[in-house]
């Protein structure tokens, strides 16, 4: 794939994301054994703030050498739809893993992590930080 002769970038998503991992893990553990939410309504929220978390370290660290057309807004919005699409496939494992396997909620949020971790990369590469050069 072309996308991965820039292999910085890759090790920097890679890092990005495993912060984004510990976001993740770190509030979904802090709802669902000191507040004691369901996995169901702690998984989304801490989805979420590892997405925001990501968002700000690709644009401002991961990405920032590439020149882009679009806005930071639009940028955001992409990379939120994207995130959202993978967050959907690690909610859904996350499910699938905890309810139909009987896996501990940790290690069923992890292979749910991991599960989206590529297509999170694939899309923002191509979509949201795609370069003006690319066009």
């Amino acid at each position: 794939m072309q996308r991965f002769y820039k292999s910085s970038e890759f090790y920097k998503y890679i890092v990005v994301g495993s912060s984004g991992f510990l976001v993740n893990m770190g509030i979904f553990i802090l709802l669902t054994r000191l507040f004691l939410f369901s996995v169901e309504f702690a998984s989304p929220i801490a989805i979420e703030s590892a997405i925001i978390s990501n968002f700000m370290l690709n644009n401002f660290w991961t990405f920032r050498s590439r020149v882009v057309k679009t806005s930071l807004l639009k940028r955001f919005v992409r990379f939120h739809m994207v995130a959202l699409t993978a967050g959907l496939v690690n909610y859904a494992t996350l499910l699938i893993f905890y309810y139909a396997l009987g896996l501990m909620d940790i290690i069923a949020n992890t292979l749910g992590i991991i599960a989206a971790t590529m297509v999170n990369f694939l899309l923002n590469s191509y979509w949201t930080w795609k370069s003006s050069s690319d066009i």
